[in-house]
């Protein structure tokens, strides 16, 4: 079975455990009552044998895949630190206030108990998922604003009601040239109005995880409903699988990082 980590990894995990350190732990202490330095040799034979088992067998691999995988799903610290200077202010400070909203999920009114609950550690995995969504939703707006921000949709549609009325009067040649013009005045207004209407729905989106995780919060801090709970989020990342399509459709529309660059071919003046 092919490796996701190496070797190492799964030998950390193996020997990082408290059963492991239980059984050294026995293995010295019983060494020490009966002064048999031969326990202590033959404890570290059964530690190398041990290890070398969980290294070796796929099952206890998948098992440590899972578990690191919880983890780095838990940490969104490393996409908060590369996504952070490419997002505008307020929508930063909205992050910060939900992130601080979900640290209470983590408060000390959770008791122990409670945070053993399978349902709580499955909610808090999932509220982890929020906010890497509403960081990523929060890069791809800021990208739609700025793009937005860049071009004057009355302008373009301006210029495209005076070429066609100047293609009226206009020669057979020129009326090509102002006809090629139009048409990518038009792919630019279409685009710019897709820009917008993803940009409000992205937006719109954004509204949604703050009030779920308000919700998820009050009823976590409340011992109220934690699979009822679970089932709002389950709905809410579902639909937010059509947004990340909806964000990451600025990342391969490259039309509107170059709205402004479409090939315009010159216009004569009108006389």
């Amino acid at each position: 079975m092919s490796q996701r980590y190496s070797w190492t990894t799964y030998l950390k995990h193996a020997f990082n455990n408290w059963y492991n350190y239980i059984s050294i732990g026995l293995i010295i202490g019983l060494a020490l009552i009966f002064k048999q330095e031969g326990l202590l040799y033959l404890g570290a034979a059964a530690e190398i044998v041990y290890l070398y088992m969980c290294v070796s067998n796929p099952r206890y691999l998948r098992y440590v895949d899972s578990l690191i995988g919880e983890e780095r799903e838990l940490d969104i610290e490393p996409l908060r630190e590369h996504l952070w200077p490419l997002i505008e202010d307020s929508l930063r400070q909205r992050f910060t206030k939900l992130a601080e909203l979900a640290n209470k999920f983590e408060g000390e009114t959770i008791s122990t108990l409670q945070k053993k609950d399978p349902f709580y550690q499955e909610n808090r995995r999932k509220v982890a998922v929020l906010l890497a969504n509403y960081l990523k939703i929060a890069f791809a707006v800021t990208r739609y604003q700025a793009y937005l921000a860049d071009v004057d949709p009355e302008e373009i549609q301006l210029d495209i009601e005076r070429l066609e009325e100047e293609i009226l009067d206009a020669s057979e040649r020129v009326q090509q040239v102002k006809k090629k013009n139009i048409e990518v005045l038009t792919k630019r207004l279409e685009k710019l109005k897709k820009a917008s209407a993803n940009c409000t729905y992205l937006s719109a989106q954004m509204e949604t995880i703050e009030d779920t995780m308000k919700l998820v919060v009050d009823q976590a801090i409340t011992l109220s409903d934690p699979k009822g709970t679970g089932m709002q989020i389950d709905n809410l990342l579902l639909n937010l699988q059509e947004t990340e399509l909806v964000a990451a459709e600025m990342e391969s529309f490259d039309e509107l990082e170059q709205g402004l660059t479409d090939e315009v071919f010159h216009l004569p003046e009108k006389e």
